[in-house]
């Protein structure tokens, strides 16, 4: 979901019922969400089923809601409570994870969770955006390769590779917003 995009028209057809639209909201938002609870449960099976609840939930409650913000902050938030109320079933058999679920339950890490996430989905839809060749040499970084091993991957030179990468961050800058600079800069740079 492109940030400069108007939702309202989306947001009337969710309220309407029209399950397209709905369809495009969780096709959307459903890896981020599943992401997003990675952070709390390992067992995807079980929180794909918390994300699904937490749509099920939203569909419910859908005319309440007059803003993608407030909609996906109520997906993100019943996904937590689902993952944290699973977690604190297991801490009852469990009796060491009691530790792990104060820890988690923090609205702390909840917040760094959610812009770290957010931040990331951001960062790869603007990458995603780049020309091909841009796109798979960021891509390639991202995933720890050094600019000789792009360069080998590819069939560039490393001089291609630093010129493009160097294109490709200031395009990043301009696109991102400077609230986002300053926690991408540190995982880019």
């Amino acid at each position: 979901m492109n940030a400069n995009t108007s939702y309202e028209p989306l947001l009337r057809q969710l309220h309407k019922g029209k399950r397209s639209a709905f369809r495009e909201l969780y096709d959307a938002l459903f890896s981020p969400l599943c992401a997003f609870g990675l952070k709390y449960l390992s067992n995807t099976q079980v929180l794909e089923d918390f994300v699904q609840e937490a749509f099920i939930s939203y569909w419910d409650k859908r005319n309440d809601f007059t803003h993608l913000s407030a909609i996906k902050s109520y997906l993100y938030t019943a996904v937590r409570n689902n993952c944290i109320n699973h977690l604190r079933h297991e801490a009852v058999k469990h009796q060491h994870e009691q530790n792990l679920v104060f820890t988690l339950e923090s609205d702390h890490y909840f917040e760094n969770a959610v812009i770290e996430e957010e931040t990331f989905n951001r960062l790869y839809a603007e990458i995603h955006m780049l020309p091909e060749s841009t796109r798979e040499i960021m891509l390639l970084a991202l995933n720890g390769l050094k600019n000789p091993q792009i360069a080998d991957e590819l069939g560039i030179s490393v001089n291609t590779v630093k010129t493009l990468k160097k294109n490709a961050y200031g395009k990043l800058r301009q696109k991102l917003t400077p609230a986002l600079q300053g926690a991408v800069y540190g995982w880019l740079f």
